[in-house]
């Protein structure tokens, strides 16, 4: 699980295998690993990876989350969310450090000013939140760390908002 920032500690992940069907609330303390299928919401306190085999349909609530597999729900990283260039995201993602890699897929809002997001029970009936910002929906084209304008380029269509 790499992990820019990485504190130097090697501590060994748990590994939620490829094969595992979970429904429910996952919460965990120590560094995840997350292969198989998840469903429901994820409460973590320390290094989230979502791999190119996971599939989650979750909010996902974590310090640092990285995600190289299918997520359906919303992101909320404390301290930095990392989508890869295998990853495909369809939700939200709050936190101060956000990094779309080129090559992932993301549609969805990006919100970096810190405020705590109200997580909804079921990503499936998710309301659509208001926000300041136009959706995003995009291909990234670029490594970024700042702004959602930088850190994607348009797939087809942009609200006239973004325009």
């Amino acid at each position: 699980m790499s992990n820019p920032y990485n504190t130097g500690k090697d501590a060994k992940a748990s590994v939620l295998g490829p094969t595992l069907t979970f429904k429910g609330e996952l919460t965990a303390k120590e560094d995840l690993l997350i292969q198989g299928k998840i469903e429901g919401t994820i409460n973590h306190s320390s290094n989230l990876t979502i791999g190119e085999e996971g599939q989650v349909k979750a909010d996902v609530k974590a310090e640092f989350i990285e995600v190289e597999g299918k997520v359906r729900g919303d992101l909320k990283g404390s301290k930095s969310v990392v989508v890869k260039d295998s990853a495909n995201v369809e939700g939200n993602i709050y936190s101060p450090t956000v990094t779309l890699l080129e090559g992932s897929t993301f549609n969805g809002r990006i919100d970096m000013t810190g405020k705590e997001p109200a997580m909804s029970k079921s990503p499936e009936v998710a309301e659509e939140k208001p926000s300041e910002q136009a959706p995003t929906s995009s291909r990234a084209s670029e490594t970024s760390s700042r702004s959602s304008e930088k850190k994607s380029t348009p797939d087809k269509k942009r609200s006239a908002s973004a325009a």
